[in-house]
Formats: structure tokens, C-alpha cells, sequence
């Protein structure tokens, strides 16, 4: 398995390193720390006729300054993932560093395109809560890559994926996509939750799509690893914030459209802030080109 975590050299990005290890401690894996620096730097003054350009001494000392300042970073933390592997006493998790001047969604986005990896593991907010993994970075990201996006909030603690919730629209992607699913978390035994919110007007039609998705999963069913639950509601957000905290959803996943990304799960009715303001770790899958 391959894992692109991308940092920002944060003190906080650290949340990031228990899942790479309990992703990857049972088959192994490479690990890809990445990290892409802004390298064009224009500054201006009125003073100056043409003002500054990036290739003025000064522009070119700063950026070879912050070059070095990156790599200073990413050695250490580099060393700091080595030390919480050699914790397990783990030998199969490999690390290679990854480190970029350019536009960081750019970069990732071309990272993940030659890498091919099986996972994105990702912050949903940056240094100081901009930057980098910015929300709308996050947002983009999963929105525009082909692989899933396993994206983790500020603060959050590590915790096993053992109550899962899946939010489905009924494509005709769902049984590919959920059985994806259950392979990348079955090391955890989870409690998948297909759950669709539905206004009463169209409750009947849910009810049908929703029986036709049980029966191709009426084995796991049996096993009690997947549950399906249609939710009459008159406020589907309101409806998945107490659905994730009564049955104490420790992940949220759900299909990422290429346009409007979240729009596609529950049109008008869900936005894709809501699951950010969830506060709990999101796994998002594309759909097949």
C-alpha cells in the first residue's frame, strides 16, 4: 500500500502519523512526506520604476533561504514518523520525502497522477489554520483526485474507525464504492452505517433503492458489519450531526463529485461544510471516470 501525507510542518500535522502507521502496520507500505513550498515571490515598490521582480538578488536569496528552511523541516519530521514506527517495532513501512517549490494543490495534484497512490492522508486545515491544507485545499483536493482522500481535523485524536458512516444518493456506483470501503477498513471489524436522509415526499422511492443496495450486501448484513437506515427528516443536516453523535461516528465517508462535489449526495439538502463541521475524519472516494 502507498500513502501520500502531506504536511505543513506543523506542530498539529503530527495527528497525522497513527493513521499512516495503522494503515499500513499489518501489509506494510511506502509512505510519501510531501510537502510543496509557494517558490514565486514577487514584491513591488512604488519607489522602484517596474517595481521588483523574482529574479532580483534579493528574491533569489529568500527562495533559496526558504528552500533550505523546508528541507531542515521535513528532516525532522521524517525522524519524528521514524521514531513513532520503530514504537511498533515495525520494519515493513518504508518513508520517502517529497519536497516541491511550486503551487501546492498543483503539485499534489501531479504528485498523486505519477505516484498512483492507494491513499491521500491529509489535514483539513493548515498552519494556523490557513495555508497548505487549508479547508478549501482539502475540498479541492478530494474533489479533483482519483484515489480516496483520507482527511483528518485539527486536534482530533487518533481513534480506531469502528463506527462508520457512509452517506449514499443510490448511484449506480454504490455497491463498487462500499465494498472499497470495507476493504480499506476491515483491519478496524467496523460497523459500516449506509444511511440516506430523505423527505417524507420521497420516502417510498428511497425505500426501494435503499432494499435493492441491502441485497447485494445481505451477507455482511447477516454478519452485522454494514447496516442500512433511511432517516425521514425535515433538516438532513441536523438529522446527520445527531445520527453521528448518538451512534458515535468516528469516520464520515462519502463519494466526491468532480463539480460540486457534495452537491451530488444530498443536492440542496447537505453542504460540504457540513461534514467538515462534523469535527470527525473523512474518507472521500471519486467516481469512475
Amino acid at each position: 500500500m502507498k500513502i501520500i501525507l502531506s504536511t505543513d510542518f506543523s506542530e498539529e500535522n503530527k495527528m497525522l502519523f497513527p493513521y499512516a502507521i495503522d494503515l499500513l502496520k499489518v501489509t506494510g507500505g511506502e509512505v510519501l512526506l510531501f510537502h510543496a513550498y509557494m517558490d514565486q515571490i514577487l514584491m513591488g515598490d512604488s519607489s522602484f520604476p517596474g517595481g521588483l521582480d523574482a529574479d532580483t538578488f534579493f528574491n533569489r536569496e529568500l527562495l533559496a533561504e526558504m528552500e533550505q528552511q523546508a528541507e531542515v523541516f521535513m528532516k525532522e519530521k521524517r525522524n519524528l514518523l521514524e521514531e513513532e514506527i520503530k514504537k511498533y517495532g515495525l520494519e515493513n513501512i518504508h518513508i520517502y520525502t517529497i519536497l516541491k517549490g511550486g503551487d501546492p494543490e498543483q503539485e499534489l495534484l501531479q504528485l498523486t497522477e505519477n505516484e498512483q497512490p492507494d491513499m491521500i492522508l491529509m489535514g483539513t486545515s493548515g498552519k494556523g489554520h490557513k495555508g497548505f491544507l487549508e479547508g478549501s485545499i482539502a475540498k479541492s483536493i478530494m474533489a479533483k483526485v482519483n484515489v480516496p482522500v483520507l482527511a483528518i481535523p485539527v486536534g482530533y485524536q487518533w481513534t480506531a474507525s469502528s463506527q462508520i458512516m457512509y452517506a449514499c444518493n443510490f448511484s449506480q456506483y454504490e455497491v463498487l464504492i462500499l465494498n472499497h470501503l470495507i476493504q480499506l477498513t476491515q483491519l478496524y471489524k467496523p460497523v459500516i452505517h449506509v444511511v440516506h436522509f430523505v423527505f417524507d415526499d420521497q420516502y417510498g422511492k428511497a425505500a426501494l433503492l435503499m432494499e435493492e443496495l441491502r441485497q447485494a450486501f445481505k451477507n455482511e448484513e447477516a454478519r452485522q458489519q454494514i447496516r442500512f437506515e433511511l432517516i425521514r427528516t425535515s433538516s438532513a443536516r441536523e438529522a446527520m450531526k445527531v445520527f453521528c453523535e448518538e451512534h458515535q461516528i468516528s469516520l464520515a465517508a462519502f463519494i466526491a463529485h468532480k463539480r460540486t462535489w457534495l452537491d451530488y449526495i444530498f443536492k440542496d439538502k447537505i453542504g460540504k461544510d457540513d461534514f467538515f463541521h462534523l469535527g470527525i475524519p473523512m474518507l472521500t472516494f471519486r467516481l469512475p471516470e
